[in-house]
């Protein structure tokens, strides 16, 4: 992998070149794919179990009922990044698998040995919610 400051502008700037702008979600998804283990991460956004530390994270709506607090709607993910608790951005499943196409497109392209199995994840992923 080439510097990884210029790994993760490429990146970002992959992403707004598709139309994705979203800050939040494209820093923590540039930071899943250069900084952890992208299949696990792949995994646990399946498994709607993704990685989860206190300034860096991964929230689905389904872990609150509408009455709670914290309630962000139906069907939706909280990327969050950062301890200001104006530090987020929500977005659909359909959003979540146009920003996941271009980090794994993205990383595929730098770890070649993983094509078949970023693809195959990507593709669970979206049969998961039902995106084409």
């Amino acid at each position: 992998m080439g510097n990884l400051q210029e790994d993760y502008q490429l990146l970002i700037d992959r992403f707004k070149k598709n139309g994705l702008t979203k800050s939040f979600v494209i820093t923590v998804l540039a930071k899943f794919a250069l900084d952890f283990d992208f299949i696990k991460v792949l995994d646990g956004f399946f498994n709607e179990d993704v990685i989860r530390r206190d300034t860096i994270g991964v929230v689905y709506s389904n872990e609150f009922d509408k009455n709670d607090t914290g309630y962000f709607g139906e069907d939706r993910i909280l990327f969050y990044y950062g301890v200001d608790e104006n530090w987020y951005d929500i977005i659909t499943f359909g959003e979540l698998c146009n920003y996941l196409q271009v980090v794994c497109d993205f990383y595929v392209e730098k770890h070649d040995d993983k094509v078949e199995e970023v693809q195959e994840y990507l593709q669970k992923i979206k049969g998961k919610y039902k995106v084409k």
